[in-house]
């Protein structure tokens, strides 16, 4: 009775077990059990997808501080340039607290509104950053150029930063991200030119040309935009290509000009330095490039060729391909 029971019970509990189901499972449906695989996480934002409740991407943080400072900044230049000649309660150092916070609030805002409706990666909020310093320099590069008032120069600026930090977001606004290596050419270009550039006004002994150097790093910036957009290098070809010759001369100017105090000496042996070092980097880059395989193959055969009448011919022979 006891093992009759038992059997029973044994047999119920597997008949239960058939009909469990899966939630959401139709009763009709005595087909295998269908498993899905959980979709893998690139890492990136997906199609669709916000980055969080305040970004719609992942550089919209970035992006947004770095429109809040450029307006602080230019803000409170403009505001104390206006204001330089008043008498109080509108003195300079009022205008200059009231610019900045006309200016941080009103970039600031306008970067988060655009950060939360459009995605913007990391890197292109990067190469924003890079644009608004850039393009505050070459506003301040071109007035001193012109014959203009005080608060001129600030309006240049701000509309030089402007123009720089929002032409590498129009160029990825239609892709997910830039590509890291386009940041560190565009970085490297204008670093390397603005260094270059003063280098070579103190190598000449002549007087520092502020027009000249403000302007190089919009330059530099724009022909490492230009490289990055016709090919792709790696961010380590960029380092040993700029940043060693960069570095080098950089070292040879602060030890040379200190050595001998003077100025001039200092720079040129920087250029002859980085130049050098250009030449030796290139060098060793190639020698220890491993060659190309060579695409000839030769595999030995045996020819038959006729002869005269029925006869024929045989000896060794070669293919080769190539």
């Amino acid at each position: 009775m006891n093992r009759a029971l038992a059997l029973m019970l044994l047999l119920g509990s597997a008949a239960h077990a058939q009909i469990v189901r899966p939630l959401g499972e139709t009763p009709g449906d005595l087909g295998p059990t269908s498993t899905t695989t959980p979709e893998k996480s690139t890492g990136g934002a997906t199609s669709g997808a916000r980055f969080s409740a305040f970004s719609a991407g992942r550089g919209g943080a970035l992006f947004a501080f770095s429109q809040g400072v450029d307006g602080l900044v230019l803000g409170a230049v403009i505001g104390a340039s206006i204001t330089a000649g008043w008498r109080a309660p509108l003195s300079g150092a009022q205008g200059l607290y009231l610019g900045a916070l006309a200016g941080g609030v009103t970039l600031g805002a306008l970067g988060s509104l655009l950060q939360h409706l459009q995605p913007i990666g990391l890197v292109a909020a990067g190469a924003t950053s890079l644009g608004l310093l850039v393009g505050a320099l070459a506003g301040f590069g071109v007035a001193a150029l012109l014959p203009v008032g005080t608060a001129v120069p600030g309006l240049l600026a701000l509309v030089g930063s402007q123009v720089g930090g929002l032409v590498p977001l129009a160029l990825s606004w239609a892709a997910e991200d830039l590509d890291p290596s386009d940041l560190a050419m565009m970085g490297a270009a204008a670093l390397s030119a603005f260094a270059l550039t003063g280098l070579l006004n103190l190598a000449t002994g002549r007087p520092l040309v502020p027009a000249a150097l403000l302007l190089a790093p919009a330059v530099g910036m724009a022909i490492g935009g230009l490289i990055a957009a016709l090919t792709s290098v790696p961010v380590a070809t960029i380092f040993r290509y700029a940043g060693l010759p960069l570095g080098a001369a950089l070292a040879l100017f602060a030890l040379v000009s200190g050595a001998f105090e003077s100025v001039q000496l200092g720079a040129a042996v920087a250029l002859g330095g980085a130049a050098i070092t250009l030449g030796v980097t290139a060098l060793v880059s190639v020698a220890t490039t491993p060659a190309e395989p060579q695409a000839v193959s030769l595999v030995p055969t045996l020819v038959v060729l006729p002869g005269r009448g029925s006869e024929l011919s045989v000896g060794p022979g070669a293919v080769v391909t190539f």
